[in-house]
């Protein structure tokens, strides 16, 4: 596959989690992205040497997930 497909896929998965996590958060779908795109879990989406995207919308939305429950788990500290 090409990297422009590797790219459009991982933007897709990157919107799916966003969608998916608005209608859990009762958020805004773009806001949730845009802070997505800044997260560590957004970064190994985009590291093709990882694969993450091969896993599908749902594994990234748990790492993302679970990523936030640390941040906040060290803010609390």
């Amino acid at each position: 596959m090409n990297k422009g497909k590797k790219v459009f896929a991982m933007n897709i998965v990157a919107m799916i989690v966003a969608e998916d996590l608005a209608k859990e958060w009762g958020r805004p779908a773009e806001e949730i992205l845009l802070d997505f795109m800044q997260s560590r879990t957004a970064i190994s989406l985009y590291n093709d040497s990882l694969k993450l995207w091969w896993d599908g919308p749902s594994v990234v939305r748990e790492w993302y997930k679970e990523e936030l429950a640390s941040k906040h788990n060290e803010d609390a500290k």
